[in-house]
């Protein structure tokens, strides 16, 4: 199976709001499936910047939501190939940044499969091996959502956020 990387920085002073229509709100990244491929998703490395200062120390929540309908993605990073030996094209469609219509998924805290809470002065890096696996389905719907939950962040912070996913 071959390994792909994604990455993504949020937009700044993201809300803590349910994403709606076409307004993204809290929703900074959706990794989606396609009608050839799922993946599974290997590691979550997360963190805050603050522009040239350091970040308010502030306790962020970060959830992970299964989505349902891939949207209207008007931004998608193309996952770049981890062994340059290996396929170099991931069979998934990217991970999805900007949306005018977001994916269709159940945006509430009792649809949240997963949840990352830390400190913003701090970072998390959550690898997801052997028992421990996060899958995402074939399909052009299927997705995992990355979605900013219960503080906004201050202004000029913004996530950074590296995914790894297994073809």
């Amino acid at each position: 199976m071959a390994r792909f990387t994604s990455t993504v920085t949020s937009a700044a002073a993201i809300v803590a709001t349910a994403p709606t229509g076409g307004t993204a709100n809290a929703l900074f990244a959706n990794l989606n499936a396609s009608a050839t491929a799922g993946y599974k998703l290997r590691r979550i490395t997360i963190g805050v910047i603050a522009g040239a200062g350091v970040p308010t120390s502030q306790q962020l929540n970060v959830a992970l939501v299964r989505t349902t309908g891939r949207g209207t993605a008007t931004s998608t990073f193309a996952p770049k190939a981890m062994d340059p030996n290996s396929v170099q094209t991931a069979g998934i469609t990217g991970l999805d940044t900007a949306w005018t219509t977001v994916p269709t998924a159940t945006w509430t805290s009792g649809a949240w499969f997963y949840q990352i809470p830390f400190n913003s002065q701090s970072g998390v890096d959550l690898p997801y091996e052997m028992l421990e696996e996060m899958i995402c389905g074939t399909g052009v719907a299927n997705g995992i959502a990355f979605i900013n939950t219960d503080n906004a962040l201050p202004a000029s912070h913004s996530y950074k956020l590296t995914i790894e996913h297994e073809e």
